[in-house]
């Protein structure tokens, strides 16, 4: 199999796994009622109606940027991910602008016909190969794994806040949350090159990332020697749920240590240097 045909059955399975991911989400968001948009949410400030305006924002920007195909040069993952943690700090306030003084129910209903639309887009639409994202160009690869990700994070911000108040939801597709998890974990790759800790998040991804004690705030860290023969003298290893907030500034590095949702072993292994990766 050639690489252009590797990258073509990839980017097939990536438009099957982010139309699925959005379907999970239009149904949760479909059912939600007056009273559910009024919850608070995890995240301090925000309650329900917030979260599906910020979702409503985004998506509405993905659906306007399948439409923007690019003949330039793509930016790396890494680098866009630098625009997403610099954005996440003002999504706050693009949530309340989106959301106006429309209701939740009505804000509910435009998000779900915006997901309508980009999940038929991704069924029979003719997608560029490069995306222009009004940030950087991105390969539709690339662009599809960020969107998985970024829908997969609130699918976790919606759920958690409905659970907490006694609301059964749907997991995430597993797929989904497995494209999530390697999406960031190429990033940390990328963010902190070396081999001297290995980051493991069963069953999903492994990588080599080199000592966070190096970074410098906003670039890559500093490349260190690399460490050549078997596993690196220092491990981190943690779940699914645990990275993916984690890494997206939704639970503190240092608490998760603490709760021993994330073993660490050997030297240099506090990431919170690095991080956030995404807002």
């Amino acid at each position: 199999m050639t690489s252009t045909m590797r990258a073509q059955r990839q980017t097939q399975k990536l438009r099957h796994t982010f139309a699925g991911a959005l379907q999970t989400v239009e149904n949760i968001v479909a059912g939600l009622g007056p009273a559910d948009h009024r919850l608070p949410a995890i995240q301090p400030g925000w309650d329900v109606r917030l979260l599906c305006a910020g979702s409503l924002w985004r998506l509405t920007e993905v659906g306007a940027q399948l439409q923007r195909p690019s003949a330039t040069r793509p930016v790396t993952l890494e680098r866009y991910a630098a625009h997403l943690r610099a954005m996440g700090h003002r999504r706050f306030d693009r949530a309340v602008d989106t959301a106006g003084r429309d209701s939740g129910v009505l804000l509910g209903r435009q998000l779900v016909a915006v997901i309508e639309d980009i999940v038929a887009v991704l069924a029979d639409g003719d997608l560029p190969p490069l995306v222009d994202t009004g940030a950087g160009q991105l390969s539709l690869l690339d662009f599809l794994r960020v969107h998985v990700l970024e829908v997969v994070l609130f699918h976790d911000d919606l759920a958690r806040t409905l659970e907490r108040a006694g609301r059964a939801v749907s997991a995430a597709p597993a797929e989904a949350t497995a494209t999530a998890v390697r999406t960031l974990a190429d990033i940390l790759a990328v963010r902190a090159p070396g081999k001297a800790i290995e980051v493991r998040i069963p069953p999903y991804a492994a990588v080599q990332i080199g000592d966070p004690a190096r970074a410098t705030p906003g670039a890559p860290i500093i490349p260190e020697p690399a460490h050549t023969r078997g596993t690196p003298p220092a491990v981190i290893e943690t779940d699914p749920t645990t990275f993916l907030r984690v890494m997206s500034d939704r639970r503190d590095w240092a608490g998760a240590v603490a709760d021993h949702a994330i073993n660490a072993s050997g030297l240099r292994t506090d990431l919170s240097p690095l991080l956030p990766l995404v807002g």
